[in-house]
């Protein structure tokens, strides 16, 4: 059976129990006989002796990433099921073409539904298994966007129509909003839903495409596999147009499948990655459904054409906010992966000896030996070689390198702010939710913030991320094989869906300023509704700026308060500097602000958006920090020494690579000379977390499955494992491939081309010589 195959193998000495990664998986499928990649063979010696010097409980740790015991022992639960299946294994998708992997899109669609049915899942701890695809595919969208809609959007009688069936997966579902012409402005969609009163026993719409640039562009399983959507379109009534909302909307027969008449679905083409997904276009030419269909718990339309709202409208757009909260939980995990891989794979590879350079001090002392060595050196090279001697020991491991730990460690740090931020957020959103679907919408500005922060920062530092840390591993991570490119193309959609960080930023940037205008015009002092803007209340920009001198800056970057209040500076200075660069500009028109008024501002709108982000990743990271320590003190003394990092490379160079030092300068929250401290800090940082570094990817618990990585695997067998990668790549089926009978033996013998003279040809099947 395939349970029989899942075998446990060694696990790390501090760990009290099994861990999901040491798992080893040998699969054979129906589809391909041909056995795939081993995983989790015994581990290297390299990896073991950094496992045995951690100084806390691993189990701990990976406790406290996963939110408490009850959270991750459904992890557990779910990993354990999905590792059961070899047919999970993401490996062969290193060498697919587009409908073969389409096809195992499908294939692994379908073990999720078999896995939901048969273990009877709650919709609400689906989260892991979705995590645990390894790609994204249509059951995803059908999760996060479509279903989640209908349960927020939906009143109670449509929802006993339709609810059931999608949380079964009995129909299959996507959300249908963007189109060719039209992604972020939403409000300026054209597909058009008008209604008549004629149409069925009490009224219904006639939907209809007016335009190739009304076109549905981008649903994610809209073009093959999805049978209805969640369609947003202009409502029409008598003539007015009451702007986009919600429908139920079937595309294809319940029972074939085939697309019904009036509904063209197409496959928009490849992309450069996210290949699983049938991102669809879809024209719709006159094609009606009844008026219940359009989902009415915060608007009605009655069988007369009377338009009417309940409670606050922007719930139209709520599913938005979820979807964004749930891109921005993925991103912290998808960052760990790379730097999982990274960090795994700079402790095995080892390149050059560690060189004992010879400068200052050490040249007068060796005096002798250098001009003696310099009368004989003619070139650069020669004297370049006088300078540096080589060690007598063997070659270093990578991760040894303090320019790679700089690459890395700072990456290793932000995934666990922005994870931890991310399951911050959507406590509240969970508590929010609630009172919204009791008409009390007091946390609506708070929630849209947030998730738009979050999901706008941490999507492009995800994906910023993990391309440092794929270049990173050199040569070898340019290869498939390596998890990290396919991984990183898969992700990388994330930082533009349901809204780009420049959208994004601008809905932020104008409730930052709003927050500051309550602040300098009328006096307030706090507001109830955004507590996580309550720091720009607190801000006096008329109090002097006076940052601490170089002697207190080098005893205060150790204490987080001080840190925390240095980012809070910083975003303050943005955010007041822009309300006054805005005041300005409205003050131009004489008071009468346009488009123009806004745009003057919008690239201070992306520096707040970034300080804003910092903010809250700092204090989350903090709050957890100071929760571990309750039960885990080991744990939490390990974190402060990445939240620590965190905070410095914030304030040194940035994540974003954008206002960084300057900034903190300027805003008076560090001195002039703070360069140095910094960076003499941060070194010693590198060298303290240096000892953890395995352990802390470790905690993670990340499968070998879903890194799905040669180089990051947990048994650091990374050389062996991409040679036998090779076995499997389609190209080596041969020992001569088609490419040579077809055209390169002509190269080679060009008088093959002549008339009567003799081709080569392919044998019937020519053996392999792997």
């Amino acid at each position: 059976s395939p349970l029989a195959q899942a075998v446990l193998c060694r696990t790390h000495p501090a760990l009290a129990r099994p861990s999901l990664r040491s798992f080893s998986v040998r699969c054979t499928r129906a589809s391909d006989p041909m056995s795939q990649m081993q995983w989790s063979k015994p581990v290297i010696a390299d990896l073991r002796r950094e496992r045995r010097g951690a100084t806390f409980d691993l189990w701990e740790l990976t406790t406290a990433i996963y939110g408490g015991k009850e959270k991750l022992e459904e992890v557990e639960r779910q990993t354990r099921i999905v590792m059961s299946e070899p047919r999970f294994q993401t490996d062969d998708l290193w060498w697919m073409n587009r409908q073969q992997r389409y096809v195992r899109a499908c294939e692994r669609g379908e073990l999720f539904v078999k896995i939901v049915r048969d273990y009877k899942i709650p919709f609400e701890e689906r989260g892991p298994l979705e995590l645990l695809l390894g790609e994204d595919l249509f059951v995803l969208l059908h999760d996060i966007m479509f279903a989640p809609t209908l349960i927020n959007l939906a009143d109670d009688e449509q929802q006993s129509w339709w609810l059931p069936k999608a949380l079964n997966y009995e129909i299959l579902g996507t959300y249908a909003q963007t189109e060719l012409t039209h992604g972020s402005n939403v409000r300026g969609i054209k597909t058009t839903a008008t209604y008549d009163p004629s149409l069925f026993s009490d009224g219904g719409w006639h939907i209809h495409t007016p335009s190739l640039e009304a076109v549905k562009w981008w649903p994610g399983g809209l073009a093959k596999s999805c049978n209805c959507c969640i369609l947003m379109a202009r409502v029409m009534i008598h003539g007015k147009d009451y702007g986009p909302h919600p429908f139920f909307f079937q595309v294809r027969d319940w029972e074939t499948h085939a697309s019904l008449p009036g509904i063209e679905l197409r496959d928009i083409g490849q992309k450069m990655g996210y290949n699983g997904m049938d991102n669809g276009a879809m024209r719709i030419s006159n094609v009606n459904i009844p008026r219940r269909n359009m989902l009415m718990r915060y608007v009605s339309v009655d069988t007369d054409g009377t338009y009417k709202k309940i409670g606050d409208d922007k719930m139209l757009f709520g599913t938005m906010t979820y979807t964004r909260l749930k891109i921005s939980s993925m991103s912290g995990l998808n960052l760990a992966k790379a730097v999982t891989t990274a960090t795994r794979y700079s402790a095995v590879r080892r390149q050059f000896q560690m060189q004992r350079v010879v400068l200052g001090s050490d040249i007068e002392k060796a005096e002798d030996d250098l001009v003696a060595d310099s009368m004989h050196a003619t070139t650069p090279q020669e004297q370049l070689n006088n300078l540096v001697k080589p060690s007598k020991r063997s070659e270093a491991q990578v991760l040894d390198y303090s320019s790679q730990q700089f690459i890395l460690f700072p990456q290793m740090a932000l995934a666990y702010a922005m994870h931890f931020a991310a399951q911050e957020v959507q406590k509240r959103y969970d508590v929010a939710i609630q009172e919204f679907r009791a008409s009390k919408f007091d946390a609506l500005t708070e929630m849209h913030v947030g998730s738009s922060t979050l999901k706008a920062v941490s999507t492009v530092l995800m994906a910023e991320g993990m391309e440092q840390c794929r270049k990173s591993l050199g040569g070898h991570g340019f290869m498939n094989a390596a998890g990290i490119g396919p991984q990183y193309l898969s992700a990388l959609p994330q930082a533009t869906y349901e809204g780009d960080f420049v959208v994004l930023s601008i809905q932020v940037g104008q409730q930052l300023i709003n927050a500051v205008s309550s602040k300098m015009l009328k006096q307030k002092t706090s507001n109830p509704k955004t507590p996580m803007l309550q720091y720009i209340y607190e801000f006096d920009p008329m109090a002097a700026r006076k940052p601490p001198s170089m002697e207190d800056l080098e005893k205060l970057l150790g204490e987080p308060a001080f840190m925390i209040d240095c980012m809070k500076k910083r975003a303050n200075f943005l955010h007041y500097s822009a309300a006054q660069t805005f005041q300005e500009e409205v003050a131009k028109t004489g008071g009468k602000p346009g488009p123009a008024t806004l745009d003057a501002v919008k690239i201070d709108f992306m520096r707040m958006t970034y300080a804003h982000a910092y903010v809250l990743y700092g204090e989350f990271f903090l709050d957890r920090i100071n929760q571990i320590e309750k039960e885990a003190p080991k744990v939490a003394a390990v974190l402060k020494l990445l939240f620590e990092l965190y905070c410095l490379t914030v304030m040194d160079q940035s994540y974003d690579r954008g206002g960084g030092l300057g900034e903190f300068i300027a805003a008076g929250a560090l001195p002039p000379g703070a360069y140095g401290v910094l960076g003499k800090r941060t070194k010693a940082l590198l060298k303290e977390i240096r000892p953890h570094a395995i352990p802390l990817v470790d905690g993670w618990n990340i499968p070998d499955f879903l890194l799905n990585s040669c180089l990051g695997r947990y048994d650091g067998r990374v050389y062996e494992s991409l040679y036998e990668q090779t076995k499997y790549e389609p190209l080596n089926d041969t020992d001569i491939a088609d490419g040579y009978y077809k055209h390169l033996q002509y190269v080679l013998h060009p008088e093959r081309r002549l008339p009567g003279a003799t081709v080569q040809t392919a044998p019937a099947a020519a053996p392999s010589k792997l």
